[in-house]
């Protein structure tokens, strides 16, 4: 993450929770197994399990080609493969795809119902990955900032749908936050488009989702990675990745975050005798799973970074 985090989260992920009143059954209340196969897919995304991952949402696209939840996921994993070949228009390419499949999709049932919930959520979200890679990949912010608003638009409208479905609030959220604390040189152009926020109002939604969202949690999570990192809250960042590589120990792209956060913490040497202490345990019996190659790529970044100090 660096200073591109500014507007990172406005792309947010927008997930199912399991509970909706009988008479607001919708699509994922009448196909349980989605949501057995998105917590399992979810798992595998997050640890970085990709090949997993792109089976189950693979199965999920195949069983149902007319909706958009499969789709987004797929686009998803080309971000988190992009995070760490950020070159890669081979990757990029594979993340247009997958995302206009599912915006065509969300917006085909809209024609339709414009009623449908998980349309209109699932639109959001891919409109949201959509900004977060254009932020985090190739920082191109106008076109974020732009995507983020579309879906900002098909958010709220699913909020208003289901006032009460508590992960709607990680999009709600994320852009009440990072539009209400855009850069100088950004605001100006924000607001001509109306992309007005309230900071410390998005910053309580997402604490909300990350502490009990369903689906959520750990999308909210990473979005709060964001905020923390605009607020220069570095210790706040550090404790909630370390965390995170708690519950994910498999996921390159967090020790890539936490290298960086030792730097920006002034804490070279420190993070040397992290990452090192991980090499020493690699392979080792009861010892987590962690990515040899990438802990020894941070450590040498910090030990470079402490000869030229």
């Amino acid at each position: 993450m660096g200073r591109g985090i500014i507007l990172g989260a406005v792309a947010i992920a927008l997930l199912p929770a399991t509970w909706l009143p009988a008479q607001d059954q919708g699509f994922l209340e009448t196909h349980p197994e989605l949501g057995l196969q998105l917590r399992e897919g979810l798992q595998r995304l997050h640890q970085y399990d990709l090949e997993q991952a792109d089976r189950i949402f693979t199965r999920m696209a195949k069983d149902h080609p007319d909706r958009p939840i499969g789709y987004v996921y797929l686009g998803e994993i080309f971000w988190w493969k992009a995070l760490l070949d950020k070159r890669n228009k081979r990757l990029a390419r594979s993340f247009d795809k997958h995302t206009n499949q599912a915006i065509d999709k969300g917006k085909a049932l809209l024609k339709k119902d414009e009623g449908d919930f998980y349309a209109r959520l699932y639109l959001a979200k891919a409109f949201a990955n959509r900004s977060r890679y254009k932020v985090t990949v190739t920082s191109s912010y106008l076109g974020a900032m732009l995507a983020g608003l579309k879906g900002r638009y098909h958010n709220a409208l699913a909020a208003e749908l289901r006032p009460d479905y508590i992960d709607c609030l990680i999009g709600i959220g994320g852009f009440n936050y990072f539009s209400g604390a855009l850069p100088a040189v950004i605001k100006p152009f924000a607001f001509l488009i109306g992309a007005r926020g309230d900071r410390e109002l998005g910053l309580r939604q997402l604490e909300t989702v990350a502490e009990k969202g369903e689906y959520g949690q750990t999308t909210a999570k990473i979005v709060l990675l964001g905020v923390y990192y605009s607020e220069r809250r570095y210790d706040d960042y550090s404790d909630l990745l370390f965390r995170m590589i708690e519950q994910y120990p498999s996921n390159p792209v967090f020790y890539t975050w936490l290298g960086n956060a030792f730097v920006q913490r002034k804490r070279v040497e420190e993070g040397i005798g992290v990452f090192n202490q991980w090499i020493e345990e690699s392979g080792k019996e009861g010892s987590p799973r962690r990515p040899l190659k990438f802990l020894e790529i941070e450590k040498g970044k910090l030990e470079l970074r402490k000869g030229r100090s």
